[in-house]
């Protein structure tokens, strides 16, 4: 999910100049910017863009900026309290890989929200600067092996902190492309990419909304020791623990019973419940912006180093990744379902029951949130109801369009 944590284009134009190629109005801005992205300082780079005439290319390359400046942030949070990233794929913001830190601070359930919250805060400031980009011409070019991201907080970003490594780490899309000896991995962002990374601020927005909305301070305290090295432990017994090798699973079979334990511990409460209203709200914006940006796409007549390439375009960021008119139309197709799913017009189907779940009532009806319950099917009861249900069908379909990669692609088409 956060492939695009990269820097952007400065246009610097006189008052009353006259309208000129979005590449000559940036041409030198872009080396600052650049810059800036190589050494880890997009605090400058961004008051720099402030200050600086609000065109198409200023303001595009302000949101960008904005964004990787979310991210940085939110990094700097994990970082500072010694964030063990996790392998698995399920924990999009917790796997963001920050280098490990020896002297990590202690950490609370209530400093860990604040660090969601802020990078909430961060991403909706981004996606305003984004929604406001003025008409004309964008293009922004960078080489994305030479962005580093200051995940430590210290001025000093490395190559642990290099903006490839992160894409091909979190996306899982293509390959690590941010070793010494990587040739250059240009990339021209363009009107459409912009509308592309407000879907994807809105995306992580949701999940941010849904996780504030619950109160999962007993997760955190059962089970935060398993991410963070600086999380606080309430019952001051697990110093006690010793790792203990399980002859038959393997591995630290205190460490699998925490896992289990974390499992059974996602039952939690409401907090504020009105903030599954607004993840809705955003995942109803992504669908809406990705229709958008494809048809951006689809408008460009260039074919210049493209993020998101249409049918007769070429992909310099993920070269193996075909997208055919064939493919555009089976993405929208599954944006339609997805988009009734979200409106209830469509139900999600359960194992257990003949009926399906509205899932607009989940959003709009909040009840507490027990993972086990709704794997047995019962915190499911409350929002099941008779309807025609999104189908096994539609994923196949979905599946042989994409020869067997939905997912990948639909981590990069967001």
């Amino acid at each position: 999910m956060i492939k695009t944590l990269f820097a952007a284009l400065l246009a610097l134009v006189a008052c009353g100049a006259l309208e000129t190629d979005a590449r000559a109005q940036g041409a030198d801005a872009a080396d600052i910017v650049r810059r800036h992205a190589g050494a880890g300082t997009f605090a400058q780079g961004e008051a720099e863009l402030t200050g600086a005439p609000q065109n198409s290319q200023t303001v595009a390359a302000l949101g960008m900026i904005k964004f990787a400046r979310a991210v940085e942030t939110l990094g700097q949070g994990l970082y500072r309290h010694g964030l063990r990233p996790p392998r698995s794929g399920s924990m999009p913001i917790l796997r963001l890989p920050v280098p490990e830190n020896p002297h990590p601070e202690p950490l609370s359930y209530d400093k860990l929200r604040a660090i969601y919250v802020r990078f909430l805060a961060d991403l909706t400031e981004a996606e305003a600067v984004l929604a406001r980009l003025p008409a004309g011409p964008v293009h922004l070019e960078i080489d994305l092996n030479t962005v580093r991201l200051d995940f430590r907080g210290d001025s000093k970003a490395g190559p642990d902190e290099a903006l490839g490594r992160i894409i091909a780490r979190v996306a899982t899309i293509g390959r690590a492309r941010s070793e010494p000896d990587s040739p250059p991995w240009d990339v021209g962002f363009d009107r459409a990419d912009m509308t592309w990374l407000r879907g994807y601020s809105r995306l992580l927005s949701s999940f941010l909304e849904f996780a504030l909305a619950y109160d999962w301070h007993e997760t955190y305290d059962g089970a935060a020791h398993l991410f963070f090295q600086g999380a606080a432990d309430p019952s001051g017994q697990r110093a006690a623990t010793e790792p203990q090798r399980d002859p038959i699973i393997g591995g630290d079979a205190g460490q699998m019973a925490d896992l289990v334990a974390l499992i059974h511990l996602i039952r939690w409460p409401l907090a504020e419940p009105e903030r599954l209203v607004k993840a809705r709200e955003h995942l109803k914006a992504v669908i809406a912006l990705s229709r958008q940006t494809w048809k951006e796409v689809l408008a460009e007549t260039d074919d210049d180093h493209e993020w998101l390439p249409g049918p007769g375009q070429h992909s310099t960021a993920f070269p193996g990744l075909e997208v055919t008119k064939e493919r555009l139309d089976g993405w929208h197709a599954a944006l339609n379902e997805f988009e009734a799913v979200l409106d209830g017009k469509l139900l999600v189907p359960h194992w257990r029951y003949q009926h399906g779940i509205d899932l607009k009532a989940f959003f709009e009806q909040p009840r507490p949130f027990d993972l086990v319950l709704w794997g047995t099917g019962h915190a499911a009861l409350p929002y099941l109801k008779d309807g025609p249900q999104i189908s096994r069908q539609s994923w196949g379909q979905w599946q042989r369009v994409f020869s067997g990669q939905f997912l990948t692609y639909a981590i990069w088409f967001n």
